[in-house]
């Protein structure tokens, strides 16, 4: 493969190596071959866009109730971010996520669940044209 010219080798091979790090760190790990995983992958908690722009950032530490299929039959809040908007984008999203499922035996699981927000960019400013 060529290398532009206007451009030094080094530099792309640091920019392809940093966006495969970037890649690898946004992507949670595979499972390990034969361990259950939801499909489609269960979907990240949007980001509030008012949150972001006022640099709201905390963890919120769920507690889901899961039917013997894996599915949410009720989600609490047990630990608080400490903003509502965060709170609620948790709540929200983990009621449309998928357990493991377990034996129908009657037992009820309970699962805690933790959803981290914290801003590692600053927001998009809008420009004026």
């Amino acid at each position: 493969m060529k290398t532009p010219r206007h451009a030094p080798r080094h530099a792309l091979l640091a920019g392809a190596a940093t966006a495969a790090l970037l890649a690898a760190c946004a992507a949670p790990p595979p499972p390990a071959p034969g361990e259950w995983s939801p499909q489609p992958p269960n979907p990240n908690a949007p980001y509030p866009a008012e949150s972001r722009m006022n640099g709201e950032q905390g963890m919120v530490l769920l507690r889901v109730r899961t039917t013997p299929a894996g599915l949410p039959a009720s989600v609490e809040v047990k630990e608080s971010s400490g903003h509502a908007r965060l709170d609620r984008s948790a709540v929200e999203t983990v009621r449309t996520w998928r357990f493991k499922p377990t034996p129908d035996d009657g037992t009820v699981v309970w699962r805690e669940v933790p959803i981290r927000f914290f801003i590692t960019s600053p927001p998009q400013q809008p420009t004026m044209n």
